[in-house]
């Protein structure tokens, strides 16, 4: 049988089949509803009254953003159906839409004034700090000065590697 931290948040093991929970399914559909309504991540995850789980009772907003990506929702490998197709392909319209780190789109040669373009290639220990980072943010009672402390030190890593190449 399945331990609860492994089954997806809205979901409940019922005689060893994935069934609705139905206050946490009601909750995503929510979710759902705030994202396509305009809400950030930040806001929904502040707005959460439901716990994540016993161990996190505080949302975040990656936790949030793992829900709206999350493809068991609408009915994927044997999980019910939280939220319609529609609402979930729509919901990933407007992350992508709300991305900010989206490349620029390509420009006519002629008009295109030679630039400097940086390369970045991420290196072990900076996916590593940028791992640690996140499960520290993801923790209940973050170390607020440990956080920034290895935030600075990954931009600093992220700028090292940074390559210019000139166009």
């Amino acid at each position: 049988m399945l331990k609860n931290r492994s089954i997806p948040f809205g979901y409940c093991m019922v005689n060893g089949k994935y069934a609705l929970n139905t206050i946490e399914a009601e909750t995503v559909r929510k979710i759902f509803a705030d994202y396509i309504g305009g809400k950030s991540l930040k806001t929904i995850a502040a707005e959460m009254t439901i716990p994540y789980n016993a161990s996190k009772t505080v949302w975040n907003k990656n936790m949030v953003c793992r829900v709206l990506e999350n493809l068991k929702y609408i009915g994927e490998n044997g999980y019910p159906q939280i939220v319609t197709s529609e609402d979930f392909r729509q919901a990933a319209q407007i992350k992508a839409e709300r991305n900010t780190y989206r490349k620029p789109a390509p420009q006519d040669e002629q008009q295109q004034p030679e630039v400097a373009i940086t390369e970045y290639n991420p290196t072990e220990d900076i996916q590593r700090m940028t791992n640690e980072i996140n499960r520290l943010l993801d923790s209940e009672n973050p170390d607020k000065e440990k956080v920034e402390l290895l935030i600075i030190d990954c931009a600093q890593l992220k700028y090292e590697m940074i390559n210019e190449v000139k166009t």
